[in-house]
């Protein structure tokens, strides 16, 4: 598993505010945990009936994390 960066986090996630990418940082999650973050909160509903299962606690803590600022997004448009 690759270490994850800021600047991968970035690279991955698109723009995220400073707090953000550092709560992601935090959690020790590896590149392939956040893209697999990304992946549960962006996919459409085919991708995570595929998985047949629930994301592991990791993965949904950044799926949150992530989910926050698409929250964000959408409260300022």
């Amino acid at each position: 598993m690759s270490k994850l960066t800021a600047d991968a986090v970035r690279k991955i996630a698109g723009q995220l505010d400073e707090g953000q990418v550092i709560e992601i940082l935090k959690t020790g999650a590896s590149e392939e945990q956040l893209v697999e973050a990304f992946e549960w909160l962006y996919a459409d509903d085919a991708l995570s009936k595929s998985r047949h299962h629930a994301p592991d606690s990791r993965i949904a803590l950044l799926r949150d994390i992530l989910n926050r600022q698409e929250t964000a997004i959408d409260e300022e448009r």
